[in-house]
């Protein structure tokens, strides 16, 4: 509503302009003091050591005595004497002796290549010209550095003592405490920042003020107060030179301040905006109408719009349970949905599979038992037929039971079936009581039915169960308990027991199982041996399996398939 009064809803106050300007100044200050009490400036004190000044003093080319022997050089003596004063106090430094030419002529200390690239920069050439010492600022390997020139020697050469060492900018230097964390800041040289941003400043942002505003960047001082981004990311920023040669021209290094708040991060409130609106007359001029309009479409949006995203997918999936249930649609379609839909949709396909598999073993089960000798439908994956045959296969299993199948066996853990051998029934059968009718005989009773002639007992295998889930114990898989080895038959068949193990994985998840450690060599060696037990029967041409869900598990079915 503040965005169509005619006040300001917040950005950038001059406050903020004046604060980051003032970090920039006071970040400044610091590198100028921290360059001025470098240690750097020890480093001429180091002329004072006789040893030093005899070998500059002697000849160029050391001088071989009468015994062979020859005397040692002006790099040995520097190193020597530089590491057993200076540089072993202040290891973090190096120091060189150069020439009015700009030649190195010894060198030591932790980076002595950098004097390489010292001797071409136009300001040292500038500071050997000198009479005097020189206190100077160096964008070196990426890094800031102090650096002290000493005066030079009373010799034709102008031989001076160069010493160098990188400004502390991290965490406990003096100038990361007057600059402190709060704001991003970093120091940015030909496009690239050196060393670590500070603040968690972006890279790209720095660069960015850099590129756009750098020919508003005064020689000394800090720059204007300019925006860097845009939109809601928006952010304030200052920039200013390095102290000394370091901080000039194009390629000079720049220490660039960033405001620490966005644009978007400044926006003030509904309440506040108000006010401030109302304080300023903003509000006279407002058209109430078009304001009661918006509020009233507003409200009718967010009643109507969750109800939308919410209840349109709900319905869906109610649409496709109706089909499933009039024998339109065999599943529910898990993938089309996204989110917590999705996760809903994926659990009732696994519940509906799992109702499947239930549905199918209780019509094979109870097939099995008609009195009638009749052969019942068999299995079958439409879901119409599933929802009506195992009432049907009940009512009728129930009438015809025996009682020794009461003590059926159902706790196999892995069960195999014959697709081809025909379901066994068994009959219970009453003979009638005799009746007395006056004048008359009793019809005479039909002989007896033959007693069902029993069948052999069943191989551990021979009949379709309800198997547990396939467990993982230890380190090996077991199959009713068997601990069996065996190898695999072909790739077509490892292709198979792949696509098994897969869909054994899902519904291992689907039910909420842990699957670590269950790998697909320990489940594939148990296939293997199961087929090749199975496959050595005579009759039998093929072994196939199955994934089912049995009480909330997964587990697995073996089949049969004779010639």
């Amino acid at each position: 509503m503040y965005l169509l009064s005619t006040g300001s809803a917040g950005g950038f106050t001059e406050a903020d302009e004046t604060a980051v300007r003032a970090v920039t100044e006071a970040g400044m200050a610091a590198l100028a003091s921290d360059i001025n009490s470098s240690t750097v400036s020890l480093g001429p004190s180091l002329l004072s050591d006789t040893r030093l000044r005899e070998a500059l003093d002697g000849p160029a080319v050391p001088v071989v005595d009468d015994d062979g022997l020859e005397g040692p050089s002006l790099q040995q003596v520097f190193v020597q004497v530089a590491n057993e004063s200076l540089l072993n106090e202040y290891p973090r430094m190096s120091m060189a002796i150069v020439d009015k030419s700009g030649n190195v002529l010894a060198r030591t200390g932790l980076a002595p290549e950098l004097f390489d690239e010292l001797v071409k920069m136009g300001a040292m050439e500038s500071a050997l010209d000198s009479e005097e010492p020189e206190l100077l600022s160096a964008t070196l390997a990426g890094k800031l550095h102090a650096v002290k020139l000493s005066r030079p020697l009373a010799d034709a050469a102008q031989r001076r003592l160069v010493t160098i060492r990188a400004v502390e900018l991290g965490g406990g230097s003096f100038f990361r405490g007057v600059v402190g964390t709060r704001n991003p800041a970093g120091l940015v040289r030909d496009g690239e920042v050196l060393g670590d941003a500070i603040g968690g400043a972006k890279h790209e942002e720095l660069v960015a003020f850099v590129t756009q505003h750098m020919d508003s960047i005064p020689p000394e001082g800090a720059s204007g107060v300019f925006m860097v981004n845009s939109g809601s990311n928006a952010r304030l920023g200052s920039a200013a030179r390095v102290p000394g040669p370091a901080g000039k021209g194009k390629s000079g290094t720049l220490f660039v301040v960033l405001s620490s708040n966005t644009l978007g991060s400044t926006q003030q409130d509904m309440a506040t905006a108000l006010q401030v609106a109302l304080d300023s007359g903003g509000l006279e001029q407002l058209n109430w109408l078009l304001v009661g309009g918006l509020l009233v479409i507003s409200l009718g949006l967010t009643m109507y719009l969750p109800h939308i995203e919410y209840n349109t997918p709900l319905r869906r999936l109610a649409k496709e349970f109706n089909g499933i249930t009039e024998g339109r649609q065999h599943e529910v379609y898990h993938d089309t949905y996204g989110g917590e839909l999705g996760l809903l949709a994926r659990s009732a396909a696994t519940a509906m599979e799992a109702l499947r598999v239930s549905w199918e073993n209780e019509l094979l089960d109870s097939d099995a038992q008609l009195s009638d000798g009749s052969s019942a439908p068999r299995r079958t994956r439409s879901t119409r037929s599933l929802r009506a045959a195992p009432r049907r296969a009940r009512s009728q299993a129930h009438e015809s039971l025996s009682a020794s199948h009461d003590d059926a066996d159902d706790s196999l853990p892995l069960a195999a079936s014959d697709d081809h051998r025909p379901a066994p029934s068994r009959t219970v059968h009453h003979e009638p009581d005799a009746i007395d009718l006056p004048g008359a005989s009793a019809p005479p009773l039909a002989p007896p039915a033959p007693p069902p002639k029993q069948a052999a007992p069943a191989p551990a295998f021979s009949d379709e169960v309800d198997p547990p889930a396939l467990a993982l114990d230890g380190d090996s898989v077991s199959f009713a308990g068997l601990d069996v080895e065996g190898d695999g038959d072909s790739d077509d068949r490892e292709s198979y027991y792949r696509r098994i193990y897969d869909e054994f994985v899902e519904t291992k998840g689907a039910c909420g199982e842990p699957v670590e450690g269950f790998t697909y060599e320990k489940f594939a060696k148990k296939l293997r041996k199961q087929s090749e037990t199975l496959m050595s029967r005579a009759e039998v041409t093929d072994v196939q399996f199955s994934v089912y869900v049995k009480d909330g598990k997964a587990a697995l079915r073996a089949k049969v398939v004779k010639a």
